[in-house]
């Protein structure tokens, strides 16, 4: 390019021009410097990476001495010392047995005390056969005690066949004043029979009477035996007679009720009939967790060597 001579003329154009051209050789110089210098750099790496897969890999020093844990010595075990022959053993000392418990027993409930037996009848004073009173009259107190089964022999006469037939049809009392309680056995049409609290054959001859000993249907006892006796024959036009003809027709499961004055009224069903001989007393004792009614009449008709006795549970 041609410059003018106009450029060569002006003072300022030419300090530019000047140091353009020093700039240029500069720049020159200085990539000329880097050229040279790069290509020994080069060699170098080359000659480090041969030598380098040449040598076995050995780990560079740190510089810095490895942690050591510090040793610790064992304990020492101490070894008991042997004792001498002569020194004495302490014998071992036996342990103490446990006290032995007490035995706890079975309590055993006291035995209960067996009931008293029924007291004998006393035997009644003949009676002439003459028609005894039909109004009953209360006897004094105290009467004899009973040395046997109420209901005696005696020379009845029997029943006819009317009489017999009558029984058949429903019989009703009037309750007298002696009379402690009425008794109702309707399966045999004995409706308020006169209960008498005596055991004499003067009560005996005019209805039916309680034994005396022997329980009452109102009793504060845990069991009864409330014991009642009548004639199979008795005599005629009193209230004994035929009272207790049927008594043996009686079954299981038929009631009978007491009275008592004061209107309580006391229900029994009929569970079983037996016989037994006028010196077993044993029948007219309580039986323990029973509640009875016994009836009982003579039999059989007409020697009555035996007494037929019929039994009711309460109900």
């Amino acid at each position: 390019m041609r410059l003018s001579g106009r450029v060569f003329r002006d003072p300022l154009l030419r300090f530019g021009a000047a140091a353009l051209a020093i700039a240029m050789l500069f720049a020159a110089a200085v990539a000329a410097y880097a050229l040279l210098r790069e290509r020994p750099a080069e060699a170098a790496d080359r000659e480090v990476e041969a030598a380098a897969s040449s040598e076995p890999l050995v780990r560079s020093d740190p510089g810095i001495e490895p942690l050591k844990e510090p040793t610790v010595a064992l304990p020492e075990i101490e070894e008991p010392e042997p004792r001498s022959e002569a020194e004495p053993q302490p014998e071992p000392q036996p342990e103490p047995e446990p006290e032995p418990r007490p035995r706890m027993e079975p309590q055993t409930e006291p035995a209960p005390e067996p009931l008293p037996e029924p007291k004998p009848w006393p035997e009644p004073e003949p009676v002439p056969h003459a028609r005894p009173n039909p109004d009953p009259r209360p006897e004094p107190e105290p009467e004899p005690e009973p040395r046997g089964l109420p209901l005696q022999e005696a020379d009845w006469p029997m029943p006819t066949d009317e009489q017999v037939e009558a029984t058949r049809e429903p019989r009703r009392y009037d309750l007298p004043s002696g009379a402690m309680m009425g008794l109702s056995v309707p399966s045999i049409g004995l409706h308020d029979v006169p209960v008498l609290r005596s055991n004499t054959q003067g009560a005996l001859d005019n209805g039916v009477i309680h034994a005396r000993g022997t329980s009452m249907p109102w009793s504060g006892t845990p069991e009864r035996n409330v014991y009642l006796a009548g004639h199979r024959l008795g005599w005629p036009g009193t209230g004994s007679h035929l009272v207790f003809y049927r008594l043996g027709e009686l079954g299981r499961g038929d009631q009978i009720s007491l009275k008592g004055r004061d209107g309580g009224r006391y229900a029994y069903r009929v569970t079983d009939a037996f016989v037994v001989s006028p010196g077993d007393t044993w029948v007219m004792g309580r039986i323990r967790g029973r509640d009875m009614l016994t009836l009982q009449t003579c039999t059989p008709i007409p020697g009555f060597q035996k007494r037929l006795i019929v039994r009711a549970e309460r109900v």
